[in-house]
C-alpha cells in the first residue's frame, strides 16, 4: 500500500472495472456511498484527488484532499503539499510539508525528499543539504536516499558532508563500494582537512573485511596527509591502529612497508626537533619492524638499534631484541651505496639551507666515490721520486709540475676539461698550461678530465699528491684523499728507495687506513748503471719494504724503458694487485665514512659559528667605539678648523676696516686744499662733497680692491692648506679603518669644492663695486648749516671771500670725518660681512661627505652587532634547531652502518667458502 501512495496509485486499489474510466468509476462509487445511511466517503475524495494530480489538475486534487480524516489525513497534507508544489506555489508547499507531523517512517522519508527537491528547485542548497542528511540519519536504506546525497554532496563539491556520508555508509554496510567511494575521495585530495583520527574506525572495519583494501586505504590516507600539518597526527592514528590489529604470520604488506620505510626517512633529513619527532619514531620504528618482511625488514631493525643506541630505552626492550636477532641471521643487502648518497646529499642540502657549507671539494670527492667506472689510484711519494713523469708516461701529457701542492685528479673523458676547486669555489680553466699557478696552491684540487686509452681501458683515475718534503705527519687533507681512494701506490726513488721517513708516513697512513691495499712503484731505475744492480735493488727494495707490509708488492719502472711493454706490464700489475680486491664493495663504507666526518665538522662548525658570532659582536662593538672616537676627532679638527680660517678672515676684514677708518678722513680733510679765495662760496660745500666722494670712489678702486683681492687670495690659499692637513689626516684615519676591515670601506674625502666657490664670491666681490655717493657736507649738522648760510650771504661780497675761504678751510682741516669712514667703511664690507656669516656652513660642507660615511658605518655596525646578538641568543635559546638534524642524522648513518657491517660479514663468509 506504501508503493501505492508514494506513487499516487492507491486509487488502483480501489476499482474493479479497468474498463471504466478512473473518474467515472470513483464517481459512481462517491454516488452509491453517499446514499448510505453512515456513509464514508473519505478514501473516495483520496483516490479521485489522486487521479485529478495525475491528470494535471491540482485544483480539484487539492479540493479533495482538503478534508481528510484517519489514516490518509498525513498522506493528503503530503499530497496537497505537492499539488502546490507542482502549481511552483513553493511557499505554501513548504509550510504544509512542515506541518505534517507523523510516525511513519516511509511518509516522513517522503516529505524529507519532498523538501529536499523544493529547496533544490529554489537554489536554497544549505536547507536542501540539512534535509537531506536528516533523512539519511532516519531512514540509510531507504532506496536511493543515500545515492541521492551522495550525488548531491559531490555537484555541491561539499566534500566534508561526502566524506562522512561515505564514511558511515562504509561502516554500516561494510559495502566494498562504499569503502571505494571513500579512497576516491581521499584520491583525489578532498580528504586533507579531515582529522586523520576520524579513519580510524574505517579502518579497522576495513581491516576485518579485506586486508588488501585496508593496505590500499591506508596508503592513500599515508599519501593524503604526508605533506600537510596533520602528519604527524596521522603518523600517531596508523601506529596506533597497528599497535590494536592482530597480524596474522602470512599477512604480507609490502607497500605498506615502503611507507614506514620512507617516514622515518624523511623524519630525519633534518627538518624536524628531536622533541616533536619522540613521541611518533619509536612506535614508528616498532609497527614497522613488525609488518616489513625481506630485505626491508633489515631496513627497519638496522633503524630500530640506531634510533635505541642514540636515544636508549626509547623502544621497547622486546623488539630490540627482535631487531637484534632479525640483523644477526640477516640474507644479502643491497643499494647501501645508493642509501649513503642519498644520506649525504640530504646533509648537505640541509647544511646550506642553515648558511653552511659542506664546501665543493668534499662534494667533488662524493662524486668520485659514487663513480664506479673508475679505481681511484692514490700517488703518494716524496719530492721529487719522479711522480709526475710517471702520470706523463701513461697519459701522454705533462699534468704537474713535480713541486705542485694540489690534489691532481687525472681520468679518461670524451674531452678535455680542467676545473680548479677550492672549498668556496669550482671553475674551469681552459689549458693545462693556465695551472702553474693553481698548482702550487696547497689544498686546491685539480681536476683533469682528458683523452687517455691506457686510462680508460685499465679504467684507472689518478689521484696525484703533493710530494712529502721532510713532514713527519700527514695533514687532514691528506687522510681525506686516502679515503677518496681505493688503493696507494708509493713512488720511490732507486736510487735512495724506502728511507726511514718514508717507511714511517707509510706506517701513519696504514694506520689511517688498514684495508687500503699499498703497493711501490720503484722509479728512475734508468739512474742504475747495470742490469745486475738493478735486479739487485729491486731484490733489496722488496725485502726492505716487505719487513713492514707482507702484502706489498713492487713495479719497477723507467722512462727509458720500451714504453708499449712497461704500460702492459704495468696494466697487469694494476689488475692483479689492486683491481681484483672487493674495492667496489668498499665505497660505501667510505662514503660513510665521509658522512661520518661531514657530520663531525658540522657540529664542531656549530661551535666554530657561536666563537665567530661572539667574535664578532666584540670586534664590531671596539669599531663602534673607534668609529664613534673618529667622528669625535673629526669634529675637534672641524671645529679648529673653522676656527683657524674664520679667525684668518675676520684679521682680513679688520685690516681694511682699519685702512679704510684711517686714510678715508685725511683723504676728506686734504680736500681744503682744493679751496681758494676765488671758489664760489654760495655752492661750494657741493662742489666740495662732490670732490669728497670722487676721492674716496678711487680709493677704494685703485687701492682698496686690489689689495683686498691679493689678501682674500692669499687667504683661500691658507685656508686650503688647513683643509689639505684635515684630508691628510682623514687618508690616515681612512687607511687605519680599512687595515682594520681588510677592505677599502671607508674613504674620507673632504669637498674641495667649496675653495672654487670661494674663489668665485672673491672675484665677484672684489672685481667691481661703487659706493653710493655719501652726504659729507650736505648734512644738517650745526656748523655745516651756519658756513652754507654764510656762503649764501656773503660769499658773493668780495672783501668777504677770504673770510669764508679761511673759515671753509679750517673746517675742513680740524673736522673729525670719522663718522663718515665708518659709514663708508660698513658700506663697502656689508657684502664682505654677509660672506663671513657663510664661512662657517662652507667649511661645514667639506666635512659633510666624511661625517656621513662615518656615520653610516656607525648604522652599520650597530645593525650588525644587533643581528649578531640575535643570531647568538638564538643559537644559544634553541641549539636543538641545530644540533637536533646532526643527531638525527647521526641516527641514520648508524643505521647504514650496521648494514654494511652485516655486508661485510656476508662477504667475509662467501669468501671463506
Amino acid at each position: 500500500m506504501e508503493e501505492q501512495l508514494i506513487g499516487k496509485k492507491f486509487y488502483e486499489t480501489m476499482i474493479d472495472d479497468i474498463n471504466k474510466h478512473p473518474i467515472q468509476a470513483l464517481g459512481e462509487m462517491f454516488l452509491v456511498e453517499q446514499k448510505k445511511e453512515r456513509s464514508d466517503l473519505t478514501t473516495i475524495r483520496f483516490a479521485q484527488g489522486e487521479v485529478y494530480f495525475l491528470h494535471h489538475d491540482f485544483e480539484a486534487a487539492i479540493f479533495k484532499w482538503e478534508n481528510i480524516e484517519g489514516n490518509l489525513a498525513e498522506w493528503a497534507k503530503k499530497n496537497i503539499a505537492d499539488a502546490y508544489f507542482e502549481l511552483e506555489m513553493y511557499s505554501t508547499a513548504e509550510d504544509i510539508y512542515k506541518a505534517i507531523n507523523t510516525s511513519e517512517p516511509v511518509l516522513k522519508t517522503e516529505v524529507l525528499l519532498q523538501l529536499f527537491s523544493l529547496y533544490i528547485v529554489e537554489t536554497r542548497n544549505d536547507l536542501a543539504s540539512k534535509v537531506v542528511k536528516e533523512a539519511v540519519d532516519f531512514q540509510p536504506d531507504y532506496p536511493n536516499v543515500t545515492e541521492i546525497a551522495r550525488s548531491f554532496f559531490e555537484a555541491q563539491k561539499d566534500w566534508n558532508s561526502a566524506i562522512v556520508l561515505a564514511a558511515n555508509e562504509s561502516i554500516r554496510t561494510e559495502s566494498m563500494a562504499w569503502f571505494d567511494v571513500l579512497k576516491t575521495y581521499i584520491q583525489q585530495g578532498v580528504a586533507q582537512s579531515t582529522a586523520p583520527d576520524y579513519f580510524a574506525n574505517v579502518l579497522r572495519s576495513l581491516y576485518n573485511l579485506d586486508q588488501d583494501r585496508f593496505e590500499k586505504m591506508t596508503v592513500a590516507l599515508w599519501k593524503n596527509y604526508k605533506y600537510t600539518d596533520s602528519y604527524f597526527e596521522w603518523l600517531k592514528v596508523i601506529n596506533k591502529l597497528i599497535d590494536e590489529i592482530e597480524l596474522n604470520n602470512g599477512d604480507v604488506w609490502d607497500e605498506l612497508s615502503v611507507y614506514y620505510r620512507d617516514a622515518y626517512a624523511g623524519l630525519l633529513e633534518g627538518t624536524h626537533l628531536v622533541k616533536e619527532l619522540s613521541p611518533v619514531v619509536p612506535r614508528l620504528l616498532e609497527n614497522w619492524l613488525k609488518i616489513a618482511e625481506g630485505e626491508i625488514s633489515l631496513f627497519a631493525a638496522a633503524s630500530v638499534l640506531s634510533w635505541n643506541e642514540i636515544f636508549p630505552d626509547t623502544v621497547s626492550a622486546l623488539v630490540v631484541q627482535d631487531a637484534e636477532s632479525l640483523l644477526a641471521k640477516s640474507p644479502r643487502l643491497g643499494g647501501g651505496l645508493e642509501a649513503g648518497e642519498k644520506l649525504i646529499h640530504s646533509i648537505i642540502q640541509w647544511a646550506e639551507s642553515n648558511d653552511l657549507s659542506v664546501g665543493n671539494k668534499l662534494k667533488w670527492m662524493v662524486e668520485g666515490i659514487k663513480d664506479m667506472s673508475n679505481f681511484n689510484l692514490l700517488l703518494v711519494g716524496s719530492a721529487g721520486n719522479g711522480k709526475t713523469s710517471f702520470i706523463q708516461s701513461i697519459a701522454g701529457e705533462s699534468i704537474a709540475a713535480e713541486d705542485h701542492s694540489s690534489l691532481v685528479s687525472v681520468k679518461d673523458g670524451d674531452d678535455l676539461e680542467i676545473y680548479e676547486i677550492t672549498d668556496t669555489d669550482r671553475k674551469m680553466v681552459e689549458e693545462l698550461t693556465e695551472l702553474d699557478e693553481t698548482r702550487r696552491q696547497r689544498g686546491t684540487i685539480v681536476d683533469v678530465t682528458l683523452i687517455s686509452d691506457y686510462l680508460r681501458n685499465n679504467r684507472l683515475r689518478l689521484l696525484d699528491t703533493p710530494g712529502f718534503n721532510g713532514e713527519k705527519s700527514v695533514d687532514p687533507d691528506f687522510q681525506n684523499y686516502l679515503l677518496e681512494s681505493d688503493g696507494v701506490m708509493f713512488v720511490l726513488d732507486a736510487r735512495a728507495p724506502f728511507t726511514g721517513s718514508e717507511r714511517d708516513l707509510l706506517l701513519e697512513m696504514q694506520q689511517m687506513a688498514p684495508k687500503l691495499p699499498i703497493h711501490f712503484l720503484l722509479n728512475k731505475m734508468d739512474t742504475i748503471y747495470s742490469d745486475q744492480v738493478a735486479v739487485r735493488m729491486e731484490d733489496e727494495t722488496w725485502d726492505k719494504v716487505n719487513a713492514y707490509f707482507p702484502n706489498a708488492k713492487v713495479f719497477a719502472f723507467s722512462k727509458l724503458y720500451d714504453s708499449k711493454q712497461q704500460l702492459q706490464d704495468l696494466a697487469v700489475f694494476l689488475h692483479a694487485n689492486y683491481q681484483d680486491s672487493n674495492w667496489k664493495e668498499m665505497r660505501a663504507e667510505k662514503l660513510l665514512a665521509f658522512t661520518r666526518k661531514t657530520l663531525s665538522y658540522l657540529l664542531e662548525k656549530r661551535a666554530a659559528n657561536e666563537r665567530k658570532c661572539e667574535h664578532s659582536i666584540s670586534w664590531n662593538e671596539q669599531m663602534e667605539v673607534k668609529l664613534n672616537g673618529a667622528t669625535n676627532q673629526l669634529t675637534d679638527l672641524e671645529k679648529e678648523k673653522t676656527e683657524n680660517i674664520t679667525r684668518s678672515y675676520r684679521l682680513l676684514k679688520e685690516e681694511v676696516k682699519k685702512q679704510l677708518s684711517t686714510r678715508i678722513p685725511e683723504l676728506l680733510r686734504d680736500c681744503s686744499k682744493t679751496l681758494s679765495e676765488n671758489s664760489d662760496f654760495s655752492q661750494v660745500h657741493i662742489q666740495l662733497n662732490q670732490e669728497m666722494n670722487d676721492r674716496i670712489q678711487a680709493f677704494i678702486s685703485d687701492k682698496i680692491m686690489p689689495q683686498y683681492f691679493r689678501s682674500l687670495q692669499d687667504w683661500i690659499a691658507t685656508s686650503e692648506l688647513e683643509f689639505t692637513q684635515s684630508q691628510q689626516f682623514m687618508d690616515e684615519m681612512s687607511a687605519g679603518f680599512n687595515e682594520l676591515y681588510k677592505e677599502e670601506r671607508i674613504v674620507l674625502a673632504g669637498d674641495f669644492r667649496v675653495l672654487d666657490d670661494w674663489r668665485r664670491d672673491a672675484d665677484r666681490m672684489t672685481s667691481s663695486i661703487r659706493i653710493e655717493n655719501v652726504n659729507i657736507l650736505l648734512r644738517r649738522t650745526p656748523s655745516q648749516l651756519i658756513l652754507k648760510g654764510a656762503g649764501k650771504l656773503f660769499g658773493a661780497i668780495p672783501q668777504n671771500k677770504a673770510n669764508m675761504y679761511n673759515r671753509y678751510k679750517k673746517f675742513l682741516e680740524n673736522e673729525d670725518f670719522q663718522d663718515v669712514a665708518d659709514m663708508i667703511s660698513d658700506r663697502f664690507l656689508t657684502q664682505f660681512g654677509l660672506f663671513e656669516k657663510s664661512l662657517e656652513r662652507d667649511i661645514s660642507l667639506f666635512y659633510r661627505s666624511p661625517f656621513a660615511i662615518l656615520e653610516k658605518n656607525i648604522e652599520q655596525t650597530k645593525a650588525e652587532i644587533k643581528e649578531q646578538q640575535a643570531t647568538l641568543e638564538h643559537m644559544r635559546q634553541n641549539p636543538e634547531v641545530y644540533r637536533d638534524p646532526i643527531t638525527l642524522f647521526e641516527v641514520k648513518l648508524r643505521q647504514f652502518e650496521r648494514l654494511e657491517k652485516i655486508e661485510k660479514r656476508r662477504l667475509a663468509k662467501l669468501q671463506g667458502k
